[in-house]
């Protein structure tokens, strides 16, 4: 795609190594595989906020989310400069990303628990605990 090749020699000139710019086009082109661009829709679909907010909710528990998102930052810079878009999208859609459910992170924290083989006592003393912590600071914390 000659957009890549563009983005490639944009990163080029602006002196990132090889190893970023490798795992920066690695990202990109998996961000594209996810879209599937059509050759004919291809700034339509890849520059689509509602495509990049599924995007971050597809990857946003791999362990590379962080880099996809860096990748994918700069691409979006890339486009600005290069006035592909007039406006960032990546921004927009980043905005619209749901903040972690706390139900969702004390779960999680029980499991590991779990896991980690500790009584059902003290996992629920603990998960107590938290709860008693939340009201605490939901209340003004006086």
């Amino acid at each position: 795609m000659e957009i890549v090749n563009s983005y490639k020699n944009w990163l080029l000139s602006k002196s990132y190594s090889d190893a970023t710019i490798r795992n920066y086009l690695m990202d990109l082109r998996k961000y594209f595989l996810f879209t599937n661009p059509d050759e004919n829709q291809l700034t339509d679909q890849i520059f689509n906020q509602d495509n990049l907010t599924s995007y971050f909710q597809n990857i946003n528990q791999d362990q590379n989310y962080k880099r996809f998102l860096a990748s994918l930052s700069k691409f979006f810079q890339f486009a600005l400069d290069q006035h592909l878009i007039s406006e960032n999208p990546f921004l927009k859609a980043l905005k619209v990303q749901p903040q972690t459910n706390l139900e969702n992170i004390i779960s999680q924290y029980q499991q590991q628990l779990e896991t980690k083989k500790f009584s059902i006592s003290t996992i629920r003393n603990y998960i107590n605990d938290i709860h008693q912590f939340i009201n605490w600071v939901e209340s003004g914390a006086k």
